[in-house]
């Protein structure tokens, strides 16, 4: 199995006036393996913004100096006139989104997304920033793209929804390591509410079907849960 690169000393700034979207999306990155630095206002994310940012994730309708101002002081230095920047706000209007666009930003994101989609346009200006590389998780025949959430079985696209994604990329990082139902369901599930331990083998079952032969990786733990293995001669235990 082969993975590359993880990222190494990338530096995100999130700047948002919402605790709640820092949080959640600050916790994102950090599980990509991002250092994430947090600004709540206008003027705190100039302060925090300087060479050693890579990136910055721009709140607009902040206290103070709007996303829009702060974007053309950052432009108008030397140390930060290239820095791309993600604008992520809740005005949705298409002129917003033009003068985001014009005023410098590299993407413009509208409230409410999911995450993870904040995630994957991080990681897809950063590969044309030349920052990060885009990175690929190998398994003999299946090829997993982490920062495009897809994942493929020789050459051919295996069409995963984001949860069966997320469980076979789980399990292919932690090969050999058996985990409970109540593990994957905090893990992949997090947070979310109704979900019972069958839904666990409701998805494994869908991922297996796509898989076809190479579901034989994913066993089936009796009494535990579910585990991933290379070798395909091992038996179920």
């Amino acid at each position: 199995m082969t993975m590359t690169p993880e990222p190494s000393d990338v530096n995100i700034l999130l700047v948002d006036d919402e605790e709640d979207v820092v949080e959640v999306v600050g916790h994102f990155l950090r599980q990509e393996g991002f250092a994430v630095h947090q600004a709540y206002d206008g003027e705190e994310a100039l302060a925090k913004a300087n060479a050693d940012i890579d990136l910055i994730v721009l709140d607009i309708m902040l206290p103070g100096l709007d996303g829009y101002e702060v974007c053309k002081r950052l432009r108008s230095r030397v140390e930060t006139e290239t820095i791309p920047i993600i604008f992520l706000s809740a005005k949705i209007e298409e002129q917003d989104q033009i003068k985001g666009l014009m005023m410098g930003g590299d993407a413009y994101i509208t409230k409410p997304v999911s995450p993870q989609v904040i995630v994957a346009n991080v990681r897809a200006i950063l590969r044309r920033s030349g920052v990060e590389e885009s990175r690929t998780l190998q398994v003999n025949d299946l090829t997993i793209y982490e920062d495009e959430y897809r994942a493929s079985l020789e050459g051919k696209d295996l069409g995963l929804t984001l949860t069966e994604f997320e469980l076979l990329r789980y399990l292919c990082r932690h090969p050999r390591k058996a985990f409970t139902r109540q593990q994957l369901l905090e893990t992949i599930w997090k947070d979310a509410m109704m979900v019972t331990e069958r839904t666990v083998d409701a998805h494994i079952k869908n991922l297996r079907e796509k898989l076809g032969p190479f579901a034989q990786h994913i066993q089936t733990v009796r009494g535990v849960g579910y585990r991933f293995v290379q070798d395909e001669s091992m038996a179920e235990v």
